[in-house]
């Protein structure tokens, strides 16, 4: 009976008082880790570019990005080699006569891509340009049309000089007349096309012939049109 008391006093002594449980520590920030790999997702979201520090950045696309597009009210002929240089030039004025009160200028001379693009569809896609563009292109180049190519989404150009015939005169006049069919075209003018004749885009003609009595032929619709794209653009 002692040794049995014995034993039971030891095995007493033995234990220790069990711990007081302590509640876990919560924080109201997220840790240090997870900070980083947001602001690394957030960089990612916004092409590269580091939120700014005590900013909280808009979830998608940030507000650089949303701003509005205007209206078109300014148009950049653009050459592509040396030799497109005076024929663009040479179209301003009556561009400008044409289109009151749009603003015409003759871009900086731009180098064809290299390798050259296949078509004037794949020139428009390689080269970064704005609105408002046409391209002016010496070099012979397969368009959509037989004298030029037009994409009404980017609202951009090509128009080669090539089919227009042999530098001169006559060639400048075609250019001109081109280039202002183009722009309607670019603006949103109607080209209902009547009678193969009457409001048809100029760059569609199937030969110089059928461009040469075009372009000697006006639109009728054309004018009210373009009255109404002014006031919608806040230009009258």
């Amino acid at each position: 009976m002692r040794r049995l008391l014995l034993v039971l006093a030891l095995v007493g002594c033995s234990r220790s008082p069990p711990k007081e449980l302590q509640p876990p520590v919560v924080s109201g920030s997220a840790p240090e880790g997870a900070r980083s790999r947001e602001e690394v997702a957030t960089r990612r979201d916004a092409g590269g570019s580091a939120p700014r520090m005590g900013t909280t950045p808009h979830p998608g696309a940030s507000p650089s990005l949303r701003s509005t597009v205007g209206p078109l009210t300014r148009f950049r002929i653009v050459p592509l080699g040396e030799a497109a240089v005076a024929p663009a030039r040479a179209t301003l004025d009556a561009l400008r006569a044409q289109y009151v009160p749009y603003g015409f200028e003759l871009g900086a001379i731009v180098p064809l891509p290299s390798p050259p693009p296949r078509d004037c569809a794949e020139l428009l896609t390689r080269l970064v340009i704005g609105r408002g563009t046409v391209l002016v292109v010496p070099e012979p180049l397969r368009c959509s049309a037989p004298f030029g190519e037009l994409d009404a989404s980017l609202k951009t150009a090509v128009v080669p000089l090539g089919p227009l015939g042999p530098p001169g005169p006559l060639a400048d006049r075609r250019l001109t007349a081109l280039l202002a069919s183009v722009v309607g075209e670019i603006l949103g003018l109607s080209t209902p096309c009547r009678d193969g004749l009457i409001c048809c885009p100029l760059r569609k003609a199937p030969d110089l012939a059928a461009l040469d009595r075009r372009a000697s032929v006006s639109c009728p619709a054309h004018a009210a049109e373009l009255d109404g794209i002014r006031e919608a653009s806040g230009m009258q």
